[in-house]
């Protein structure tokens, strides 16, 4: 008996070591030179760029991993379009001893994207490369000839895990983030891509954070369609469905149509870091952009929005003239109606109607807003025989009659940038040029003078228009 035990544990014993010498030998022959090369040639062959790897690794229960996987980017030198930690590939061993890498399943683990605008306002996922021969050297790449790998994709399963992305226009500002990203898909005979994918948070520009996204995708041949796109903002709900198609021979194009309803105005205010102070209210509206995602000049769409039982602090420069005239609807305007309409179109977004009314005066806006943030509107500013009664003498002139028999208008522009938007608006309401309108309120209210720094000057935006220039296209 004991003799019978012996002979079943050196059984097993050999049987381990075999193993483990077909293991060894397994990784042996997967991190020769002539594999490695394969396998990268086969990967840039499936990803159209070049990809470096530094490390592989090969168990039967989890396949080939690769460690260190990096792709350039195709504008910057020295930088990665991606980087992943860890890259996993489950695939027929055999077919492999025959120049063949069939591929199963695919596992992705913390991949980060970095895409960057080039200085001509582009952006480059996938350089332009000449077409690789069957054989014979790569062009324009040094070294011996090499016979290119036989690459037949057979991928049933793939998944992203844990992923990230940053996307960074040519000035070097980040435009969105995104973070915790999840797929999981699928590619069936007819080589159609179907998964979902799900995203816990995206950041853009640090204004709107959308959140909690999932959505399922169909990709067949040059097309890609993403439907029952849901997501969060700011406590309210958004669907959208998003099309795209991305043709070898012109240039790719997508179409985006979304609604939101039940949004938070006040977390929306917070989130912009504006301040949402006393605000109350939520967004509904419909919007829809279509384009050549890589070019913003090719970008048209339109938007319409509008406010629910709104409360809010209006802009600034109204609070401001709001203090001065002792006019409380404009240092808070409780709404009792609010709408947007815009057009996207010449990297503008158009302003068609901006309206804020309250119970006693109404604020209209038209015109361009860049997606540089510059801006020229129009406004128009219409109080009924109340405010008008309150103000008093301090009404100028350019006060006229409107087409409501009980409001009286008088116009004003808004220019400069969004992050310091410029107005007329209190010489065209009083008749009077103030041109330090911060020095007049610090005397008005013994604001103290801050301490000075010295600061470098900048040339003149020949783009921007004068606060007292009448509004037109920037």
């Amino acid at each position: 008996m004991k003799g019978f035990a012996k002979i079943i544990l050196a059984a097993v014993a050999g049987l381990a070591a075999l193993l483990l010498l077909v293991w060894f030998g397994v990784n042996l022959y997967l991190q020769s030179g002539d594999v490695q090369q394969r396998i990268r040639l086969a990967t840039e062959q499936a990803l159209g760029m070049p990809v470096t790897v530094k490390r592989t690794l090969y168990t039967p229960w989890s396949g080939l991993t690769l460690s260190g996987l990096s792709l350039p980017d195709p504008t910057i030198p020295g930088a990665n379009l991606v980087d992943a930690p860890k890259f996993s590939v489950q695939f027929e061993f055999f077919p492999l001893l025959g120049r063949r890498l069939v591929i199963s399943e695919i596992s992705l683990t913390e991949p980060h994207l970095t895409l960057r605008q080039t200085r001509d306002a582009k952006w480059v996922l996938v350089p332009k490369r000449p077409p690789r021969p069957a054989t014979g050297r790569v062009p324009g790449a040094p070294g011996p000839h090499v016979r290119l790998p036989e690459y037949t994709l057979e991928l049933r399963q793939f998944h992203v895990r844990d992923g990230r992305a940053d996307i960074i226009d040519r000035k070097g500002r980040t435009l969105a983030q995104i973070s915790g990203l999840t797929v999981d898909g699928k590619l069936d005979a007819s080589r159609t891509i179907t998964g979902d994918l799900w995203i816990d948070r995206i950041n853009i520009s640090d204004v709107v954070y959308p959140n909690r996204m999932r959505a399922h995708f169909v990709q067949a041949g040059d097309h890609l369609d993403v439907t029952d796109v849901k997501f969060a903002i700011a406590d309210g709900k958004v669907r959208a469905t998003f099309h795209a198609v991305a043709p070898h021979d012109a240039a790719p194009a997508f179409q985006l149509n979304g609604e939101m309803e039940d949004v938070s105005l006040p977390q929306l205010i917070a989130e912009a870091h504006g301040n949402d102070a006393g605000a109350s209210g939520t967004v509904v509206g419909r919007f829809d952009l279509r384009g050549n995602p890589l070019d913003a000049g090719s970008l048209t769409g339109r938007g319409d929005f509008s406010l629910d039982a709104a409360r809010l602090q209006p802009l600034d420069f109204i609070q401001q003239i709001g203090i001065i005239l002792r006019v409380d609807e404009l240092q808070m305007l409780n709404l009792k109606q609010a709408t947007l309409r815009f057009d996207v179109k010449n990297e503008r977004f158009l302003m068609n109607d901006l309206t804020f009314k309250t119970e006693n005066l109404i604020i209209t806006g038209k015109g361009p807003i860049r997606f540089d943030g510059k801006m020229n509107l129009a406004g128009r500013l219409m109080v009924n025989e109340k405010i008008q009664k309150q103000l008093g003498g301090l009404i100028g002139d350019n006060f006229t009659p409107s087409e409501d028999a009980n409001y009286k208008q008088v116009a004003f522009s808004v220019t400069g940038h969004l992050d310091n938007p410029k107005t007329n608006l209190i010489e065209k309401v009083t008749g009077f040029e103030f041109r330090n309108m911060g020095g007049m309120l610090k005397g008005l209210f013994h604001l103290p003078k801050p301490e000075e720094t010295p600061q470098k000057e900048e040339p003149a935006d020949s783009n921007t228009t004068s606060a007292n220039t009448p509004a037109g296209g920037p």
